[in-house]
């Protein structure tokens, strides 16, 4: 839908539900946090129970380190997108990115995103 540009209020009013029921945001991966971060911001939806679920879960269990570059890029664009200063989450993606074979996979638009969107939120990383 987001793809698409197709909002429907009561859709992702249901689907941020869901996905904030016990047991399934526990079962999110990497690409599908990413995904559902971008797919939100993309049609401007600033729901924030749904966000700090999705960053909460990134953080947990070193699931971070299991975010490839576009995953780090989506999740990061989508915060800022949205307006959502979650410092713990920004200060884990860019270390995030930093770290081996990540920053080396960004292609050119995800470099300007993930640059956009750190500037946005102010985010300075001194590692």
């Amino acid at each position: 839908f987001a793809t698409l540009g197709i909002q429907s209020e009561t859709l992702l009013a249901g689907l941020a539900n869901r996905t904030l029921q016990e047991g399934v945001l526990a079962r999110l991966e990497a690409q599908s946090i990413a995904n559902t971060a971008w797919s939100f911001a993309k049609l401007g939806v600033h729901n924030e129970a749904l966000m700090a679920g999705l960053a909460g879960r990134a953080l947990q269990d070193g699931l971070l380190d299991s975010f490839n570059a576009q995953n780090v890029s989506n999740m990061a664009w989508a915060f800022a997108t949205l307006g959502i200063q979650s410092e713990t989450l920004l200060a884990g993606l860019a270390n995030r990115t930093l770290q081996e074979g990540v920053l080396a996979r960004l292609e050119a638009q995800s470099i300007a995103n993930t640059a956009w969107s750190f500037a946005k939120l102010g985010v300075h990383n001194e590692a």
